[in-house]
Order: structure tokens, then C-alpha cells, then sequence
């Protein structure tokens, strides 16, 4: 199968899709996946592009794509009319890949919130594949609410969180404005029109059962009802690096898919040829770019200034934050990729191997995200950015193993000339680092309230809180106290490193939130910044979280990020060349007023 990358219009937005086709010239039908909403989303990217790939290669064309206002596509959560926009993207994104194979029986998949907009597409006539569904918007946001409940008690009980800055339902991040949880809320399945026949699979969450509601409602419709276990549900919806593809959910769609088909194949003609750049706000211009390298193709999206605007010979680089894909974390370099083009600064999202669009296994690990070969991805990157754009200027910014591979590359290529690093877990890769950190929190009895939910979820093992306490105990019976314990940070390593930076003239911002285990490390084994470097920065703002995921904490970054950018483009600025600056405080979707 290949996979071919596509703009298609739907209303007044831009969508990003996905078109993945088999080799065969012998289709049996075409599938559309619709995704769930937020970090559902972010988590289950990679396990359905697997599934993707395994409808094609199963002779089934499938096109995924982003929901108006999220991912790549167009708008923002504030849009009006929202649910209104994603049940008709529906609609259209079943046209598009008409359009594009020529299959007109084009059935549906949709994934928790995308299972009920399929249902909601009127004009959506073939086979729907329903994973997670629920019979009402109502159902569906109660459940939500009881996540966003539940990650709230990630802060301590006696910590003044700031103000959300717009209104509206906020879940990991990602927000459902006043008007479309009305909208949602309105979602009912229980008077569904006459669908006499028509194929419907259920899948469940696992050994969850079925949402009974609905499969009255479906049964009472008059549709043709299979109920089966969706297995692999949790392991799809786990960390980005972490989430596993469905395999065994993945054979059963294609079983049930080829069912319907068997009498009704035509020929596949070739994919019409895909619109690889998009038009957006202020006449900024998206394009898909494909980088051949060794190890497989890299996925990125390169955002420029409008067509005949003055433009400058920096370009931004913005970097996974772990398994997150190139939109960044709860979609911030969208954001900040398009904003900075309407100043004439270009920018380019990518996804590193095996991360998003990217070719690589469809498993990450922690390992993989921290790997040397980053260095050279982002090198091929900067070298084919140089003959597009005749950028000679390059500013990278990373979140979490983002920060380690920008902070990498300032390294070892003089063309970055400055990099934000946001909370970076480490500047060397050291496996063991996550084993000292918790073997030092043993000894402080887990005194984070985040150390002992981080524990009841199951992301710190038990076996290796067992570990921890025995190593500690043996150290404290050996040393008599805690303080002597091996550094963190390699000490030589960090002063070379230093060292490269200024002798390179790169500008570095280091950003941290408070209860950042990287800063204390460096505040406690003396390796801050030398104060006599001019170039790097180091900047703490309150505790924000890791990933900067609230809505308020996203504000604060991009803030932060805006400012940096500014600074660092100001003052590493030919004379002869455009003042180029923000001209006015940052204002994002959720700066409000």
C-alpha cells in the first residue's frame, strides 16, 4: 500500500487528510475513519494509522483525516457551529475519497466522538463501524467531565490554580466551547431514522459493555446489528509512545467490511492527484513536505508567510514533544507555527521516525525518543529547508524529548542559531535516569501528591518502587545519609556543551516549571548556565505541569515562546536585514480578551 497526503475543503475549512491505498487495481470498497476528540485523539493517531494501512493492504482505500478545529485543519475550538462543521466534515470526507479512487460504497469508522458524528452524517449512506460509541452527547460529556475531574487531582489540594482563560468544558487541554457542548448534549440517538438493513458493527471498549440505549435504538431502526468486543481499546488509547495498534480489533472490521462487499467489487483507478499545499487565515499557505531519508520518509508540514509578503531568512523548527505528532502538545505549534508566518517567519512541524506521519515501527519507547539519529533527521531537515526557502537561520523549539533534540542539534549544527527548550527531561540520554530520580523520592516518601497518583495509575511499577527502596536502603546503610549519591548530569558532558554554545554564538532558552527534576539537578550539582554566557537564558514560570496541557499553562507557553522568538530574532539580526518583531502581546485562541 502507499499513503498519499491531501487537503480537501469541507464548508470553510482546510482538512488534512490521509489517503492510504492498496497496490491492487481491484478494490472491494473504500473506509473512512473519523476520530475521537482531544487527547483520545493524540493518543490513538498512530494505532489508526495502523489500522489504516491494514484495511489497505486488505484491498479496503481508506482516508483518515482532522475534524475542523483540530490537528492541522483549519479554525479553532472556538468556532461557532462547530459539531454542525464536523458532522458535515464527515459527509465531505466520504466525497473526497470518492472523488480521489473512484469507489462510491465508502464505508464509515468512527472512534468514540467520531462514532457518533457518523451516525449523525445523514448524507453518509454505506456500512458504519461504531468503537466506543454512546446513545447520547450527554453520555459522552459526563464521561468527560469525570476525566477532567480526575486530572485535576494531579495538583495539590492546596495549590491556587489560575482561572481557565475562556469559558467552556477544558479536558486535558483540549476545549469544548459553551456552544458546542450545547451541542453535543443535543446528540440523541434514540430517534434515529428507519436504516432498514443497513450493516452497523458495534465494538465495545474492551470487556466494557455495550451502551444498551444504542443498541435498542440500532435494533429499532431496523439495521442489520453485529456486537462484538473491541479488543484492544485501552492499549490503543495509551501514552503516544506507549498505544498499541488494534490488531485484533483491526482483522475484525476488515472481516466485517469484506462481508458486505463480496458481490459489489469494482475497478480502482489511479488516486487523483492530491492538493498538497492550503490557503488559511491572513493568507498563510500550508504544504505537505516528504523528506527521503535512510531510515524511511519524514512527515512535515512547512507554514509560510503570505504570497508577496516580506519574509525573513530564519525559519522556526518545531519538534515532537514525545509521542505527541507534529501539531504539538494539545496543538500549540499549530498555532504558533501559523501565527509567526503572518511576521514573515516560515516555520516547519515535523514528525521524527516512527512518530505521526512519519515511516518506523508503530511502537515507540522512551528509548527511541532520545536516540543520536534525531541529529541527523533534523540535519536533512535543515538542509532541504536551505534550497527551498534559502533559509540560512534555523530556531528550534522542543517540549520535553523535543527540548533534548533541539538542545542535541544546537550542538552539532551551527545552522541553529537559537533554541527553546521547554522543560527538558535531560540533555544526555542515561536510561537510568528515571530509576535515580524515583529511587530519591523514595527517600522523601514520595512527598509529591503526584508521585503517589502517578503510582495508583499504574505508571510507576511496583517492582520498581520495590527496587528503588531497596537500593536507597542500601546506600543509607553504606553512607549513613542520602547526600552522597552520583550526579545526574555528566559533568564534563555539560561543560562541553556549554562551551559549544558559545562558541557557536547559539542563543538558548531553557524554560522550566517549578518541580522540574532537570533544574533541581542542576541547581543542586552546580551546573546552571555559566552567568558569563550573555546567550543562554534560563526561565521559570509557576507549576504549569510537564506538557504545559491546561489551558491557562498553554497561554503562559506561548507567551513565553513568542517572547523568545522575539528576543532571539531581534538581537541575532543583520543590520541590512527587515526589523522583523511581534508587534503586539500575544493573543491566541485562549488568550481571551
Amino acid at each position: 500500500m502507499s499513503t498519499h497526503h491531501r487537503w480537501f475543503r469541507s464548508g470553510s475549512y482546510s482538512l488534512l487528510a490521509h489517503l492510504d491505498l492498496p497496490e491492487t487495481q481491484n478494490a472491494l470498497s473504500g473506509a473512512v475513519i473519523v476520530p475521537p476528540f482531544g487527547w483520545e485523539d493524540v493518543c490513538s493517531y498512530r494505532p489508526l494509522r495502523a489500522l489504516a494501512s491494514s484495511l489497505a493492504q486488505n484491498g479496503i482505500p481508506t482516508l483518515r483525516f482532522d475534524l475542523p478545529g483540530t490537528g492541522d485543519s483549519s479554525g479553532s475550538a472556538l468556532d461557532s457551529n462547530l459539531v454542525a462543521s464536523w458532522i458535515q466534515s464527515v459527509e465531505d470526507a466520504v466525497s473526497e475519497l470518492t472523488a480521489a479512487t473512484g469507489i462510491t460504497r465508502i464505508s464509515v469508522i468512527g472512534v468514540r466522538l467520531g462514532a457518533m458524528l457518523a451516525l449523525a452524517a445523514s448524507r453518509v449512506k454505506g456500512d458504519l463501524v461504531l468503537w466506543a460509541a454512546s446513545a447520547t452527547g450527554r453520555a459522552l460529556l459526563r464521561e468527560l467531565r469525570a476525566f477532567r475531574n480526575m486530572e485535576a487531582t494531579e495538583h495539590a489540594a492546596d495549590e491556587v490554580l489560575p482561572p481557565p482563560p475562556v469559558a467552556g468544558l477544558e479536558i486535558a487541554g483540549f476545549l469544548l466551547n459553551p456552544e458546542t457542548q450545547s451541542a453535543l448534549e443535543a446528540l440523541d440517538t434514540s430517534n434515529l431514522p428507519p436504516m432498514p438493513g443497513r450493516r452497523v458493527l458495534l465494538l465495545s471498549r474492551d470487556d466494557f459493555p455495550h451502551d444498551a440505549k444504542l443498541v435498542r435504538s440500532l435494533e429499532q431502526a431496523g439495521c442489520a446489528l453485529t456486537a462484538r468486543t473491541g479488543v484492544g481499546y485501552t492499549a490503543m488509547m495509551g501514552l503516544p509512545h506507549e498505544a498499541v495498534p488494534p490488531v485484533e480489533s483491526g482483522e475484525i472490521i476488515v472481516e466485517f467490511l469484506q462481508a458486505g462487499i463480496a458481490d459489489n467489487q469494482n475497478d480502482l483507478p489511479s488516486a487523483k492527484e492530491a492538493i498538497p499545499a492550503s490557503s488559511f487565515e491572513h493568507g498563510v499557505i500550508e504544504t505537505i513536505c516528504l523528506l527521503t531519508t535512510a531510515a524511511g520518509t519524514i512527515f512535515s508540514i512547512l507554514t509560510e508567510p503570505p504570497a508577496g509578503s516580506l519574509r525573513s531568512d530564519w525559519c522556526l523548527l518545531f519538534l515532537n514533544s514525545g509521542g505527541v505528532r507534529h501539531i504539538g502538545s494539545n496543538r500549540m505549534w499549530v498555532e504558533a507555527a501559523r501565527r509567526w508566518a503572518t511576521l514573515g517567519i516560515p516555520s516547519l512541524r515535523m514528525d521524527f521516525h516512527k512518530v505521526g506521519e512519519s515511516d518506523g515501527d508503530p511502537n515507540l519507547s522512551v528509548e527511541s525518543l532520545y536516540q543520536d539519529d534525531l541529529v541527523q533527521q533534523l540535519g536533512s531537515a535543515i538542509a532541504n529547508l536551505r534550497m527551498r526557502l534559502d533559509s540560512h537561520r534555523f530556531l528550534a523549539i522542543g517540549l520535553c524529548s523535543g527540548a533534548y533534540a533541539a538542545f542535541q542539534g544546537a550542538l552539532h549544527n551551527p545552522a541553529i542559531r537559537g533554541a527553546i527548550l521547554l522543560n527538558p527531561r535531560l540533555f544526555f540520554w542515561d536510561p537510568a535516569v528515571d530509576q535515580r530520580r524515583l529511587n530519591r523520592r523514595v527517600v522523601t516518601g514520595l512527598g509529591d501528591a503526584s508521585d503517589w497518583l502517578r503510582l495508583a495509575r499504574g505508571e510507576i511499577q511496583p517492582d520498581r518502587l520495590k527496587e528503588a527502596a531497596r537500593v536507597v536502603f542500601q546506600k543509607l546503610l553504606r553512607n549513613g545519609h542520602s547526600n552522597n549519591r552520583e550526579p545526574q548530569i555528566p559533568r564534563e558532558a555539560m561543560a562541553r556543551a556549554w562551551s559549544t554554545v558559545e562558541r557557536f554564538g547559539t542563543r538558548l532558552t531553557l524554560v522550566f516549571a517549578a518541580g522540574e527534576p532537570l533544574l533541581q539537578e542542576m541547581e543542586e550539582e552546580g551546573q546552571l548556565p555559566p552567568a558569563t554566557n550573555p546567550l543562554i537564558r534560563c526561565v521559570r514560570v509557576q507549576k504549569v505541569g510537564h506538557t504545559f496541557r491546561s489551558l491557562w499553562a498553554q497561554k503562559q507557553a506561548q507567551e513565553i515562546i513568542d517572547r523568545e522568538i522575539d528576543l532571539i530574532l531581534h538581537t541575532d539580526r543583520p543590520s541590512d536585514r527587515p526589523n522583523f518583531h511581534l508587534a503586539q502581546p500575544f493573543s491566541s485562541n485562549f488568550a481571551g480578551t
